[in-house]
């Protein structure tokens, strides 16, 4: 075969994934030497060490009968290990079970670029020993597009970092899902009315009560702390749940027939919390207090119309970051934080960047 000087395996075929092999993959042979030459899915996966035809590629998938776990992506990192000069893993999973194979990947010879949240925001002990590993192999490990998807909010933290500041605070609108239901929402209206149009647009996960949760916020949150320099963890985080606690062991179809029960849940917290109040934001938090210690949670609060929130176009995140050197006029950063045409366009970026120091090694 023809010698490829970088080789991408895909696992997940998802939204994100789907939509990088549709439009951003057959760009890399155009300027580089590197090539898709697997694709992988639990059930199954292809292998195609000349490189997958990339405008064919759901066809080829189709056909194909291998499991893709983690054995069989070990198998394709070793094989393509003897073909090309580097290896790069993209991860477009929401799976901790492969998130779970980071340091052994690292171990076989991959670099890898993550859309995936769990391998993040682990806990404190497993991803120091994940750190370990990368640096013992020394292998690159990007995830920029896990906070905030194309925004680039994590490489202004680390780059904030990088020059000596200090973060003080980060706070956002994290979640897409919930910004766009509360960037609809007023009070008084039914809230699953807006959670429904959501889920039918695609931008709740197929369980809404894992968006409604908080806990996508509060992953994202560590991973934004980390990269920040702070050793926080999910225990850490205080999340506001917005699913009343009878109504979370429910399988999904039942939840969805308790709709009323979550809404009159809803108002009447809202009417105890803050009665006037006609828009709301659920925000992410965390900052540093004045005695050096670190606080960090999820919450849902009443904004008026002068709030940057307030003047969102309906999807779109803000960031604020306070920091030494961006204290009294912060660093404030706006645009599409959710969809898979950003996120995969956040996914390019971060494999373009990457071929680049690659290239710089060989």
């Amino acid at each position: 075969m023809s010698r490829a000087d970088i080789a991408i395996g895909v696992i997940g075929v998802g939204t994100i994934g789907s939509y990088w092999l549709n439009h951003f993959a057959d760009t890399l042979a155009l300027s580089t030497q590197t090539r898709v030459t697997g694709i992988f899915r639990s059930r199954h996966h292809l292998n195609a060490p000349r490189g997958v035809d990339v405008s064919r590629w759901a066809e080829q998938f189709e056909h194909a009968v291998v499991p893709g776990d983690a054995e069989a992506i070990s198998a394709w990192i070793k094989r393509n290990q003897q073909r090309a000069d580097h290896v790069i893993l993209l991860d477009l999973t929401a799976s901790k079970t492969v998130s779970r194979q980071y340091p052994r990947w690292f171990a076989e010879g991959a670099h890898i670029i993550s859309a995936n949240k769990y391998a993040g925001s682990s806990r404190w002990d497993w991803y120091q020993e994940l750190q370990r590993v990368q640096a013992q192999y020394q292998r690159h490990w990007l995830y920029n597009t896990t906070v905030g998807a194309g925004l680039p909010i994590l490489t202004a933290v680390d780059e904030r970092c990088r020059c000596g500041d200090t973060i003080f605070s980060i706070e956002g609108n994290l979640s897409g899902s919930l910004s766009w239901i509360f960037q609809q929402y007023r009070s008084g209206d039914k809230l699953s009315d807006w959670l429904v149009q959501a889920q039918q647009l695609g931008l709740t996960e197929p369980d809404p009560r894992l968006d409604l949760g908080g806990m996508d916020v509060a992953r994202k949150l560590v991973i934004l702390a980390r990269e920040a320099g702070w050793t926080l963890q999910l225990d850490d985080l205080e999340i506001q749940n917005l699913v009343p606690e009878a109504l979370r062991a429910l399988d999904v179809a039942s939840f969805l027939q308790q709709l009323e029960t979550f809404d009159t849940a809803f108002d009447d917290w809202r009417q105890a919390t803050a009665p006037t109040a006609e828009q709301w934001v659920y925000l992410g938090y965390i900052r540093r207090t004045e005695e050096g210690r670190y606080e960090a949670g999820t919450c849902l609060q009443p904004i008026d119309a002068e709030s940057n929130y307030a003047r969102l176009p309906a999807g779109n995140a803000n960031f604020t970051v306070r920091s030494q050197q961006y204290n009294r006029n912060p660093l404030v950063i706006q645009g599409p934080g959710a969809g898979p045409e950003v996120t995969a366009a956040g996914v390019h970026s971060d494999v373009l960047q990457l071929i680049t120091k690659l290239k710089n090694l060989t």
